[in-house]
């Protein structure tokens, strides 16, 4: 498969915003290229390394670059235009690879990530378990749905090991890879409902995940279909859920908030990420109309999650 290399040019100070964007077209799995963040790393780490190339520590601007893939099909091509779209005036680079350069990319980068309990470990490692409760969530990192290395994921997948309960019946909204509809199989939920307006991409993505993982594959439903519009969408979706989770922006998060409130029993949980500082009030804001009660948030370097109760 042929896939298209994009690179979109912006500052050190805008790569979380130019992110934000991308994951309103559907894109969050992205590389994040900063010469300054580099440095400044070296910099603060200095006396732990033996040698740093002094070239390095040189930064003769403030350009950073924010990479992704979509392949070189039509589903690839609309991603591509809806991001050109948000993150216009930038300049943008695009250039082609193949399915074998975009792989061994990915092995080179992607190792086993600890989230609390969880560890998110692709396809291609041996991983051993560290503690006896550990939770081993394998994925297939080929897709630009989420591998779980943002800071967006990381902090949902530490609220659905919190929150979640065995037994309960969740609704992954905008599942992507279903990252979080699988990791909360794997801590007991008893029935997950994914559902993500890619009824290609992100369905494969979750199905194959899924399959890596020692799951029950009859308590997994995956859908496509826009919830929050269409109201087929939400009757097929049904109602009486223990938690609706969604890792997405705020731009989506807050449409959903009433939305989440008909899917939830009294008392049931909205689990949500994506939210960068700045859009913080507005989510905070669209909860309370909802009649959602906010009962924790957590920052992760300008991006938040925040878990809310239906009428506690």
């Amino acid at each position: 498969m042929e896939w298209i290399k994009v690179s979109v040019e912006t500052t050190s100070n805008e790569t979380e915003t130019v992110t934000a964007l991308l994951m309103q077209a559907g894109i969050t799995g992205v590389e994040i290229i900063d010469a300054t963040e580099r440095a400044a790393f070296l910099e603060s780490t200095k006396r732990t390394w033996d040698y740093a190339e002094e070239s390095l520590l040189i930064v003769d601007s403030d350009k950073a670059y924010v990479v992704f893939y979509v392949t070189k099909d039509n589903n690839g091509t609309e991603l591509l235009a809806q991001a050109k779209n948000l993150v216009a005036p930038r300049s943008i680079n695009i250039e082609q690879t193949n399915d074998e350069t975009w792989l061994n990319e990915w092995k080179k980068h992607f190792k086993p990530i600890r989230v609390g309990n969880v560890v998110i470990v692709p396809e291609w490692e041996e991983y051993i378990k560290e503690n006896d409760s550990d939770i081993i969530f394998t994925i297939d990192p080929g897709t630009a749905f989420g591998t779980g290395q943002h800071q967006t994921t990381k902090l949902c997948v530490s609220a659905v090991e919190k929150w979640i309960k065995p037994g309960d019946k969740i609704i992954d909204v905008g599942c992507g890879s279903g990252i979080l509809s699988i990791i909360s199989l794997l801590v007991g939920a008893n029935h997950v409902y994914a559902i993500d307006i890619d009824p290609a991409g992100a369905i494969a993505a979750t199905k194959r995940n899924a399959e890596l993982n020692p799951v029950d594959l009859s308590k997994l439903v995956i859908q496509a279909g826009d919830i929050i519009s269409d109201a087929k969408a939400r009757n097929d979706a049904g109602n009486g859920y223990d938690v609706v989770v969604a890792n997405i922006v705020a731009d989506v998060i807050i449409p959903l908030a009433p939305v989440a409130m008909q899917l939830l029993k009294p008392g049931g949980l909205f689990v949500t990420s994506g939210i960068i500082d700045e859009r913080l009030d507005d989510v905070y804001n669209a909860f309370t109309q909802a009649g959602i009660i906010v009962l924790e948030t957590k920052n992760m370097e300008g991006w938040n999650s925040v878990v809310g109760s239906a009428n506690a």
